[in-house]
């Protein structure tokens, strides 16, 4: 099974990875999933503050300009990968659609990164590991959310 994450980053020096089962279409959570509005969680709200992001638009298409990532890619229902990188640090972030049976989704989210230089790779060791665990509750947000407004739909 080929991934779009493979595609633009087959290899990497860190990841994270969370999934969550959702009782919903992989269709259902695709759409749900590109219009998800993070500002419904209190928590991410207040770790995107602490971390000195911008709070004004947290549907996700408005953080990923917001914050200059790159929608890069889709397949439709199945998964769509976001392009977040930094000098000398590529970062590439995916959720991904998985049908399990009728109406229920292994929906996953996986974010890649590569540190192009050595000093890169200290760097972003040095950030990664007090942003990480953040980093983890933000995205299981995400997915709570996804799973909420997917069953309910």
């Amino acid at each position: 099974m080929a991934f779009l994450i493979d595609k633009y980053l087959p290899a990497y020096t860190y990841n994270e990875y969370h999934e969550r089962l959702i009782n919903a279409s992989a269709e259902d959570c695709f759409v749900v999933t590109r219009n998800l509005d993070m500002s419904k969680s209190f928590i991410t709200k207040a770790l995107m503050k602490l971390r000195g992001l911008p709070t004004k638009d947290l549907r996700l298409q408005g953080f990923i300009k917001n914050i200059c990532f790159t929608y890069l890619d889709e397949d439709p229902f199945k998964e769509f990968v976001i392009d977040a990188s930094q000098h000398n640090t590529k970062i590439i972030w995916n959720f991904y659609f998985k049908k399990v049976k009728e109406n229920k989704t292994l929906v996953s989210t996986e974010t890649r990164i590569r540190c192009l230089t050595k000093r890169s790779n200290f760097l972003f060791s040095l950030y990664w590991f007090f942003v990480k665990p953040f980093s983890g509750i933000i995205r299981l947000e995400m997915l709570r959310l996804i799973k909420k407004k997917a069953e309910k739909n």
